[in-house]
């Protein structure tokens, strides 16, 4: 009898539903859901900022395309914002664009003020909480004629601006992101020459960093100064990666592999816990300084996590590769989807700042056909899952990007977008991927099989 219902149930098993398998994920009560967007991405004519300038050099972006309208977010704040109440999220991350609140040096464009108070309050009129970044890639043209980051006044400049959008933008915003992935802006206008200010000098990269750094401490300051009546964090948003030797057996792959993740992910990241910017890469950039008051101005850390780096120097060539294994699944912009990394990058940073909220503020992918962006989202919602019960301490997980927009040096071709832009026309349709994002978000958990 025992045996002939063991092959009645195995023959029933086909039949249930595969929710009948289903492990729910659940997330920490009161976890923040967020989407992502830059300014000079999204809202459009960004005349006065270095990248408009900077997409006028032939074949500085792919196929010599311009930003121009963008996603023409500036004149789409309240249809956008219905999208993100369409997603059930309680947070925005999005970025306030300096060249257009001061266009030129001393002269501040009431308009624009206006403009970003007003997105804030319609955001808020919705339920959804702003995440303010300060610095997402672009800077003044006023302020690049001056030097960039070199110009010796440039951490004061960066107070004054700071200030006025704390005072007159956004008083009471809690979270605050000082500089979005700082070693992705210095190495790619410094040592790579590939964005602004399009130069190849590792030594004015380490003197920006400071600058950068410098500038982080006055912003910091005056954000705490001011507001007295809310609880304010502030950091930065760090870029992370996972570096790997191509070559298991090769002690060469291994010692590189280690001194990038030593330099790119941790050195920056560690300097405001430690007040010394220890920056070293061998034939390329050394940087061992104090920065006065910067130890303890890190209140949260920031990460945005996409992929990882298979690290391999070749002989042959005399050169640094990065590869992605033939076998290994990719995004448009053919990245390795690593969701493992992810979790690794979670825990080492748990590792290093036991004390530390976390707050992801980007991880995305460029998906054109939406093909791949719901088992994405489950495969790093769940490595993410899989560290906060492990003890990671994230509290918000922000999804890149609420539309699709204009990606920097890929121009528009990149789709990371929720919501699938027709720029002929700028409208906005929800991917499949929105809707599922939208019932994670809105359940607080996720179903795996």
């Amino acid at each position: 009898m025992k045996f002939l219902f063991l092959i009645l149930f195995s023959l029933l098993i086909p039949a249930l539903p595969n929710s009948a398998f289903a492990k729910v994920l659940t997330f920490p009560a009161n976890f923040k859901w967020c989407v992502a967007t830059a300014a000079h991405q999204i809202e459009g004519d960004n005349i006065n900022s270095d990248w408009w300038a900077f997409e006028k050099n032939p074949g500085a972006i792919k196929n010599n395309e311009k930003s121009g309208k963008a996603s023409d977010h500036w004149n789409r704040v309240e249809e956008d914002t219905l999208l993100m109440k369409d997603l059930n999220v309680k947070s925005y991350r999005f970025s306030i664009e300096w060249a257009k609140i001061e266009p030129l040096e001393g002269q501040w464009n009431q308009a624009a003020i206006e403009h970003y108070k007003n997105e804030i309050k319609t955001l808020r009129a919705q339920g959804i909480e702003p995440m303010i970044t300060l610095h997402h890639f672009t800077l003044p043209t006023w302020v690049v004629a001056k030097g960039s980051w070199e110009w010796t006044e440039f951490p004061k400049a960066f107070k004054k601006y700071t200030e006025k959008v704390v005072t007159e933008i956004a008083p009471d915003v809690q979270d605050w992101i000082t500089f979005n992935e700082p070693m992705v802006v210095i190495f790619g206008g410094y040592i790579a020459g590939v964005m602004p200010p399009r130069r190849n000098d590792s030594k004015a990269a380490g003197r920006a960093l400071t600058a950068m750094l410098q500038a982080h401490v006055q912003s910091y300051n005056l954000i705490h100064t001011q507001n007295k009546k809310t609880m304010v964090r502030v950091g930065f948003a760090h870029h992370l990666r996972v570096f790997e030797p191509t070559q298991w057996f090769n002690p060469v792959d291994w010692l590189l592999a280690s001194q990038l993740d030593k330099a790119w992910n941790w050195a920056f990241a560690t300097a405001p816990e430690t007040g010394r910017l220890q920056l070293y890469v061998p034939f390329l950039i050394s940087v061992d300084q104090d920065i006065e008051g910067l130890k303890g101005t890190q209140d949260f850390f920031g990460v945005n996590y996409y992929t990882r780096d298979h690290i391999h120097f070749s002989l042959t060539k005399f050169e640094l590769e990065r590869s992605v294994p033939a076998e290994a699944q990719v995004n448009d912009l053919k990245w390795e989807i690593y969701p493992e990394g992810f979790y690794l990058i979670l825990k080492e940073i748990s590792k290093r700042f036991p004390s530390k909220d976390i707050l992801v503020t980007e991880n995305g992918i460029a998906d054109h056909r939406d093909a791949f962006r719901k088992v994405f989202l489950t495969s790093h919602l769940s490595a993410m899952h899989r560290a906060i019960t492990e003890g990671a301490r994230v509290q918000a997980y922000c999804h890149w990007s609420l539309l699709d927009n204009f990606e920097w040096n890929e121009g528009f071709a990149p789709r990371f977008g929720l919501y699938e832009v027709n720029y002929t026309n700028q409208k906005r349709t929800p991917r499949g991927s929105a809707l599922y994002f939208s019932e994670v978000a809105k359940k607080n958990s996720l179903e795996v099989e």
